[in-house]
């Protein structure tokens, strides 16, 4: 697998990555076209478009921010090709991601059906603790409801304090309507 940073939106994978991301993605769990344009020249934002092979289509993608002054990674969003799930993409995407040796922070859904506990379940397999934190997505979207949300975290579970300040930099990063 092969992981390659997009920097810019007029890349032609960062608009196949977009064709995965509206498909796994709810409306009101995914920013806008324009609100990813806006944010991909960020340096703390990272987007890796996942490939097979160089100049193939990607089979995926992670979108990830880099916060508390460099300390840590969120997660913000992770999807690979219908095609391919259950077959260690995923699990292949989340190694990478920790091989950079920061704790991670990820959202998922209140696991309270098969799909949402199953979502559960893959990340603790791969070393993610269930944190107590009572989580509200982002509103990506206005107007849009506010989304009970569990955190999940690498290698080790966070503090309240250290939810707190992941908290208050999450606000900072809620889409300009």
């Amino acid at each position: 697998m092969l992981f390659k940073r997009i920097t810019s939106a007029d890349e032609k994978i960062f608009h196949e990555c977009m064709k995965i991301y509206e498909h796994s993605f709810p409306y009101e769990e995914r920013r806008s076209m324009e609100e990813n344009r806006r944010i991909i020249g960020n340096p703390d934002f990272h987007f890796l478009a996942i490939t097979e092979e160089e100049f193939s289509s990607p089979i995926g993608f992670i979108t990830f921010w880099e916060m508390g002054n460099g300390k840590y990674f969120y997660g913000e969003h992770l999807a690979t090709t219908p095609g391919i799930r259950n077959k260690g993409y995923g699990a292949a995407i989340l190694s990478h991601l920790k091989s950079y040796g920061k704790p991670v922070i990820l959202e998922i859904e209140n696991p309270e059906d098969e799909l949402t506990s199953r979502r559960k379940n893959f990340y603790e397999r791969n070393g993610f603790l269930l944190n107590a934190h009572n989580h509200l997505q982002l509103r990506y979207h206005k107007g849009c409801r506010e989304i009970p949300m569990k955190i999940m975290t690498w290698p080790k579970t966070f503090t309240e304090a250290e939810y707190a300040e992941f908290r208050n930099e999450l606000n900072q990063l809620e889409p300009k309507y």
